[in-house]
């Protein structure tokens, strides 16, 4: 640990710094704190709160000097907004009315910060930004240098970047150095090749990563950064939400992580904790006034009063929107998941921002009748040779690499035309109309696929007896996995399933960092049906939970005539299975039966639906709430009292 903090000071310390003051030359401490932006952390508790963070972070580490990586400027169309006063002469900047930095970098001149001044240029010249941020706030003592975040240069569609050139680097480090000779310059992305091939002296390398499978994969990939470019000084962004699933795990998460990195990478300089879930690991103290019970709520600051999660799906609407966000307040609602059509209605989206209600946005997957009605080829194979088609439920091959990514590119457009709270994935399995599956079904009658030559060739190449397998005859090519290969089907699919989740988690956040997943599954038990779950749906709750930050059992009780007692079961094993918070969906009102589900038994769901671990509820759906008085009043009472 000790030898790793020497080498990391010895590594970073090529050049004078200003630790301590403007010029002050010495070998440099390494830095400890967190990113900060002003649209990662779900409230911002004020400057505050930002310098005991700083201060926290870095006294977990012997020496270690409060640093923060904070963002001034944000993409904005193809270019960039500054978020204070400016005068630009590029088009493709643009400024803010008021100044949100110089409280906060006053107080972390009083206290020994280090600060970093990071843009996210688009196509915005950079040299012009340079000078534009050093010359409002280069007098700062804690200010040591200016980064630029390359996912974000020249381009804006996506967060891949051009190549930074040696050439380019040298100029904006010339250009930041103008200001002051001991500035440094930092370039920030998860690619090396990114990065500039031979320029080291004046530049730390900061890698993001994150959707990381552990805390050894971590290390791993943060030690090859480090190698890469050695011994030039390197750092790291950690504590993203898409790798929650492990590092809620730790006994303390940034310090396990930091020292983990320490130990491994001999020129890490950096370490900073991301904005997306810092709220959550440095929770508010009273100096912020949101940790005083009565004044935190969701539309003055960060509310650390555990609550559950009350939301309602909603597929269509044509009415008043102000009247519908009024309605779902009365109620209690904090979230509305909602089709891609709604949210995109406008005015619903700055409605969801008034009234404190997260939106997701509703993304089915494989479930995809309008790509099947353009080719039909693309559907899904049973194991009797039909296409996945059962009344409306319609399935695409979940093996096509065309298909497969062109839902990822929809989801990437979605997120970065609505930026939602959330994305729920839904239709993410194999097919199977499990709405109509009752108690007693035969567990060998269940729909099984997909068996079409796409799968079966992909699954015959992981055997070693594939070549056995007969590739174009689904009923045969069924018989023979059931008497040779069973569990590996099972494997097969269940892994089709999580490719694909990966694929769309990974790109969805890798847009926008703070994007939370709802993920819906089938709401079988881990045995029902002769473990269904796994062997027809393929959902392997366990990697599931893993990529998501909610797994969303889809309890509709009455529709498959089970008792209400048994959505808490359905919720105690996803939760087990998946190591991560439940979040089921309940239906409202009768679907598939003749008979009535009363405001008597909807109680008794949403009672059943609350019990721990549960994570909340969600509303199978609004149309049905809307239409009956009864159950609305259920609702807001029983949401009141789990307040």
């Amino acid at each position: 640990m000790v030898a790793a903090l020497a080498a990391g000071s010895l590594a970073s310390g090529c050049g004078p710094t200003r630790d301590g003051g403007k010029g002050a030359a010495a070998a440099r401490p390494i830095g400890a704190g967190f990113r900060f932006s002003a649209y990662g952390p779900r409230r911002d508790p004020g400057a505050e709160y930002w310098l005991r963070v700083g201060q926290e972070m870095a006294a977990r580490f012997d020496g270690a000097v409060p640093e923060t990586i904070w963002i001034v400027s944000r993409l904005h169309g193809d270019g960039t907004e500054l978020n204070f006063p400016a005068q630009p002469t590029s088009p493709l900047i643009t400024a803010a009315q008021e100044d949100h930095n110089q409280a906060a970098l006053d107080l972390f001149d009083r206290n020994g910060f280090r600060v970093w001044l990071q843009v996210e240029p688009g196509h915005a010249p950079v040299e012009e930004l340079i000078h534009l941020v050093l010359e409002r706030y280069g007098s700062h003592p804690s200010v040591v240098g200016f980064g630029i975040d390359v996912e974000w240069y020249q381009s804006t569609a996506r967060p891949e970047g051009k190549p930074v050139t040696d050439a380019e680097a040298a100029a904006w480090l010339a250009a930041i150095r103008s200001h002051d000779p001991s500035y440094r310059l930092f370039l920030k992305h998860w690619e090396a090749s990114k990065l500039p091939p031979t320029l080291r002296d004046g530049l730390l390398f900061i890698d993001d990563s994150q959707i990381l499978p552990s805390l050894d994969a971590m290390v791993a990939e943060f030690a090859a950064w480090g190698r890469s470019f050695a011994p030039a000084p390197v750092a790291f962004q950690f504590g993203y939400p898409s790798d929650r699933p492990w590092w809620r795990q730790l006994d303390d998460p940034p310090r396990d992580i930091g020292r983990a990195i320490l130990a491994a990478v001999p020129n890490a300089a950096g370490l900073y904790w991301v904005d997306f879930t810092v709220l959550d690991v440095f929770p508010p103290g009273p100096e912020t006034g949101f940790a005083i019970p009565g004044r935190a709520s969701p539309g003055n600051g960060y509310d650390p009063t555990p609550r559950p999660i009350v939301g309602v799906k909603i597929y269509d609407f044509d009415g008043d929107l102000g009247r519908l966000f009024a309605d779902w307040q009365e109620l209690g609602i904090t979230t509305v998941f909602a089709a891609e059509q709604l949210a995109s209605r406008e005015g619903f989206r700055e409605l969801a921002k008034q009234a404190g209600i997260e939106l997701y946005v509703i993304f089915p997957v494989l479930y995809a009748p309008e790509a099947l009605a353009a080719d039909p080829s693309l559907s899904a194979v049973t194991a009797d040779g039909k296409p996945a088609k059962d009344d409306w439920v319609e399935f695409a091959c979940p093996s096509r690499e065309e298909f497969r990514q062109r839902r990822v590119d929809e989801a990437v457009d979605l997120v970065r035309r609505l930026r939602p709270d959330g994305l729920s994935i839904d239709f993410i399995r194999h097919f199977v109309f499990w709405e109509m599956v009752a108690p007693d079904a035969d567990p060998a009658g269940l729909s099984d696929a997909c068996y079409c030559p796409t799968c079966l060739r992909r699954f015959a190449a992981t055997l070693t007896a594939g070549s056995q397998l007969p590739i174009d005859d689904p009923a045969a090519a069924a018989a023979w996995i059931r008497a040779n290969a069973a569990a590996d089907w099972v494997r097969f699919k269940q892994e089709t399933i999580s490719s694909l989740a990966w694929q769309i988690i990974q790109a969805t956040k890798a847009f926008k960092s703070n994007l939370r997943v709802n993920l819906h599954v089938v709401p079988w038990r881990t045995g029902d049906f002769d473990g269904a779950i796994a062997r027809i749906a393929g959902q392997d709750r366990a990697t599931l939970g893993h990529l998501a930050d909610y797994l969303s059992p889809m309890c509709y009780s009455h529709m498959l005539y089970r008792p209400p007692e048994w959505i808490a079961s359905v919720v105690r094993d996803v939760a087990e299975a998946g190591d991560c918070p439940v979040l089921p969906s309940i239906q409202v009102a009768s679907a598939y039966r003749d008979d009535v589900l009363s405001a008597a038994e909807l109680e008794a769901c949403l009672r059943a639906a609350l019990e721990p671990p549960s994570a909340g509820v969600v509303f199978w759906k609004w149309d049905d709430i809307a239409a009956d008085p009864a159950k609305a009043e259920v609702i807001r009472r029983v949401v009141g009292e789990s307040r």
